[in-house]
C-alpha cells in the first residue's frame, strides 16, 4: 500500500521519458537504502552494539593491540 503522494509521484513519473524515469528510480532507491540504514543504526541494540565495539576498539588501541597506519603501504605490509 502506497501513500497518496507516492502514488501520484509514480503517475507523474510515468509520464516522462525512460532516463527520467531511470533517474527518479535510482534517487528512490537510494533515499530506501539511506532509510533502511537509518533505521537499523537507530535500533537499540544496534546502538548497543557499536557502542561496544567502539569501546573494545579504545581498549585495544590503548594496550598496544592496533598497528598504525602507514600511507602508501598495502596491508600485507602492515601485517609483516
Amino acid at each position: 500500500m502506497a501513500t497518496n503522494q507516492l502514488r501520484q509521484a509514480y503517475e507523474q513519473a510515468e509520464k516522462l521519458p525512460f532516463k527520467y524515469q531511470d533517474m527518479i528510480a535510482e534517487k528512490i532507491l537510494e533515499a530506501i537504502e539511506e532509510a533502511e540504514w537509518d533505521e537499523w543504526l537507530a535500533r537499540a541494540d544496534i546502538a548497543e552494539m557499536l557502542d561496544n565495539s567502539a569501546e573494545e576498539a579504545k581498549a585495544e588501541h590503548l594496550t598496544g593491540k592496533t598497528i598504525k597506519y602507514v600511507q602508501g603501504k598495502s596491508l600485507a605490509e602492515l601485517f609483516q
